[in-house]
């Protein structure tokens, strides 16, 4: 097919026009959380390397592209859920890497609209923040290594919101050593476990105990505040600790059942609890009754 000088003006136009809305939309036309896998392939075709389904990784002769892309349902805990109320295989981000040497005044961008921040894993490194399109330049030496494009400040209403935390008033710094933990083990040890925490305790009087109770990805109704309880329930009644210096923390759900035991010091940060599997996909057992025998 021959095209004619008209026609070949008018299609390096619409390109040109196309990237140029391309720039202000993502990259390439590529939208965080509007475009779709499908839309990514129209564009790039099959990814050279699937990293997971997670994410697809391109090679264009000008540069590198990782796209990510939104997991499993929305707003949960562990890698299964996206952080973003969109459907799966919806584009979260976009990070493209020069392979060919590019200065920030070639990129042409407008500097005005970008907060210029200093350091990262380089001291030299330069970032160029821009919150209202979600897009970052790194720049070293003058030398353009990384664009990573985001969701925008328009998009924000489709965080996920966070998981609440604990208020913590006047303290010094934010975590806690761990002093023990124990999974499912038999009763003795358990109780073995928890003398040595009082011990712990009670050999510094201006700390208060911590205890984190989880339950597994099968769990009875109540199970973590049940063992949590029953930890604080045998300091307090064999051991006569002080219940006063005691908190119980029911922790949600981890891949294991599992309590974890902190001594923390007056004016320290608590600790927080740190689940790893969303409710959704815990199996709650219930307790059957046990039929009546029938006598013979």
């Amino acid at each position: 097919m021959r095209f004619s000088v008209a026609s070949s003006v008018l299609f390096l136009y619409l390109i040109l026009l196309g990237e140029t809305a391309a720039q202000s939309r993502g990259w390439r036309g590529i939208v965080p959380l509007h475009s779709t896998r499908s839309d990514v392939e129209r564009v790039l075709g099959r990814p050279e390397q699937q990293t997971g389904a997670s994410s697809a990784f391109y090679r264009t002769p000008t540069e590198t592209v990782v796209i990510q892309y939104a997991q499993g349902r929305p707003c949960g805990i562990g890698e299964k859920y996206s952080l973003w109320r969109v459907p799966k295989d919806t584009v979260t981000s976009v990070l493209v890497t020069p392979t060919q040497p590019l200065t920030l005044s070639e990129l042409g961008i407008d500097e005005s609209k970008y907060q210029k921040q200093q350091g990262g894993h380089r001291p030299e490194d330069v970032y160029y923040v821009n919150e209202q399109t979600g897009e970052t330049v790194v720049v070293f030496m003058n030398e353009v290594r990384s664009l990573t494009y985001s969701p925008g400040a328009s998009d924000k209403d489709l965080l996920c919101p966070e998981v609440p935390k604990p208020l913590t008033v006047n303290c010094k710094h934010a975590g806690s050593p761990r002093v023990n933990f124990y999974q499912n083990i038999s009763l003795e040890r358990e109780n073995s476990v928890l003398d040595n925490f009082s011990v712990a305790l009670k050999d510094e009087p201006n700390t208060t105990g911590y205890i984190i109770a989880y339950a597994g990805k099968r769990a009875r109704p109540g199970e973590a505040k049940g063992r949590a309880e029953r930890a604080k329930g045998y300091l307090v009644k064999v051991r006569n600790f002080d219940p006063n210096r005691l908190k119980t923390i029911d922790g949600g759900h981890q891949e294991e059942a599992q309590v974890d035991l902190f001594v923390v010091p007056a004016g320290t940060c608590p600790p927080t609890a740190s689940p790893t599997v969303d409710p959704r996909d815990v199996e709650i057992v219930t307790a059957r009754r046990s039929k009546p025998h029938q006598r013979r």
